[in-house]
């Protein structure tokens, strides 16, 4: 019962996709949940539209680039409501573009169906402007945990790692290492940004 509230999606979509065409790969989980076919249709439809493949819908899955065929696994996860879903490196192989609007479909699901998503990525970028809670995991060892402001204050032992840190982080640490004055708690550039303007302003 549980693994019905559960969604996984692998890293290389080609071996999940087990039909030919599109819509019938993302309607494939919901032939037996005693939804009838309009029902079904329509579901199948709408998340089709949030994952941006609706004006591909009746294309065959052949036809598709990686980067979209990676939308069509993680669609044939998210028509099915799940409570929590784990997502093995959702992004790798995909240009900037692709990569912000997957981890856009992943950010509005979990707003709108407020569910557990476990991202595993060693992209610390998408990490740092996806996740509130981090976990590396090192040899079969868990060395930090917790909000990613607190995690990326370890950037040597990261870096160690073969993790590294955001480049906003380093760039700050690299500030606070010539005297400037400012948080360590540096991530985004969203975070930057308010960072430089409240030290301006404090200067002036």
């Amino acid at each position: 019962r549980r693994a019905q509230h559960i969604g996984y999606v692998m890293q290389n979509p080609n071996q999940m996709i087990s039909k030919t065409m599109i819509y019938e790969e993302v309607a494939l989980g919901l032939q037996r949940s005693g939804l009838t076919e309009e029902q079904i249709r329509e579901k199948v439809e709408a998340t089709l539209r949030v994952c941006g493949l609706y004006p591909f819908r009746n294309w065959p899955i052949s036809a598709l680039s990686f980067g979209q065929k990676k939308r069509v696994t993680i669609a044939s996860v998210l028509v099915l409501d799940p409570e929590l879903i784990l997502l093995d490196e959702p992004t790798a192989g995909l240009d900037p573009v692709g990569v912000e609007s997957i981890l856009g479909n992943i950010r509005d699901y979990h707003q709108a169906h407020n569910a557990t998503i476990i991202l595993v990525s060693h992209s610390m970028e998408e990490v740092a402007r996806t996740v509130d809670r981090l976990v590396v995991v090192n040899d079969g060892r868990i060395p930090f945990h917790g909000a990613p402001s607190e995690v990326f204050q370890h950037g040597p032992e990261l870096e160690a790692m073969g993790l590294g840190v955001p480049q906003m982080t380093r760039v700050f640490n690299r500030l606070r290492a010539m005297g400037v004055d400012i948080g360590p708690s540096v991530y985004t550039i969203e975070q930057a940004k308010a960072a430089v303007l409240a030290k301006l302003k404090g200067v002036g």
